[in-house]
């Protein structure tokens, strides 16, 4: 059986579980505790998943560097245009910098700690 196969039987298990608790249940600080337990071994079954999931190390450095490299690569481009005399109109502007926008976008603003 495949990791896959066995999450969805194990959270069809805890779904049913949780249905049980909330039918038979009647003691609601009780009912609420169990009801927690349960969410959070899906929870932690999820997490163990996501951590045997093999990775190839320079893909996901790359994708966690994702926005420092497009911000990156839009700063070496404009300083090489600036030194071939090129001079910047806002075209240029919105095509170098559309990537890291649409970046932004997509993914957010990042940690904020």
């Amino acid at each position: 059986m495949n990791p896959l196969e066995w999450i969805g039987r194990l959270f069809s298990s805890v779904d049913k579980s949780l249905d049980i608790v909330k039918e038979a249940v009647t003691d609601k600080d009780k009912q609420n505790e169990l009801i927690a337990r349960l969410e959070e071994m899906k929870t932690t079954v999820l997490y163990i998943t996501e951590l045997q999931t093999k990775t190839i190390p320079w893909i996901d450095g790359l994708h966690k560097m994702g926005r420092q490299i497009l911000n990156l690569v839009s700063i070496v481009a404009v300083l090489v245009l600036i030194y071939w005399g090129h001079e910047l109109t806002q075209w240029d502007v919105l095509v170098l910098g559309g990537g890291n926008v649409a970046y932004q976008l997509i993914k957010g603003a990042g940690g904020k700690k």
